[in-house]
């Protein structure tokens, strides 16, 4: 029991830390608690692992658009948009500025902005999802614990 407690109190830190840093906001927070289902603990798991899918291909759209010879505004700024609306919705409060910066620099058809915007999401996503990555490991191991602890 001490060891699930342990693990739960450093899940607490961890969220607590990257809200301090402005990579997480309090959605993140409203989200989890909406997603903890006793019937399948894993699904806020499952959902950081939809994220990324999402998330990444919306990554591979952006960088397509924006390598192309003529560049598509409107599309380069509505796949923005919608990562944007993803990582707003799910708490991602850095990651969603940045996004908002890209669809800045393509609404003012800036190319070398875009790039430069572009270059900072993909570092911004990296930051991400190597600590969600942390923090699904983290609700991996509360859960073992819990599961370990029924059957011992």
């Amino acid at each position: 029991m001490a060891g699930r407690t342990d693990i739960a109190e450093q899940l607490k830190e961890l969220i607590s830390s990257l809200k301090e840093q402005g990579i997480l906001d309090e959605k993140f927070d409203e989200v989890m608690r909406r997603l903890k289902d006793e019937r399948n603990p894993r699904f806020a798991v499952e959902i950081i692992n939809h994220f990324y899918g999402d998330a990444e291909n919306n990554l591979a759209e952006l960088t397509y658009l924006s390598v192309v010879p003529i560049i598509d505004y409107p599309q380069l700024t509505n796949v923005a948009l919608n990562l944007k609306e993803a990582c707003s919705s799910f708490g991602c409060s850095r990651m969603a500025i940045a996004c908002g910066e890209l669809r800045d620099a393509s609404e003012a058809k800036n190319k070398e902005g875009c790039h430069m915007v572009l270059e900072h999401i993909r570092r911004e996503y990296a930051v991400l999802q190597k600590n969600l990555n942390q923090i699904a490991q983290l609700d991996r191991a509360i859960y073992e614990n819990a599961i370990r602890g029924r059957y011992y």
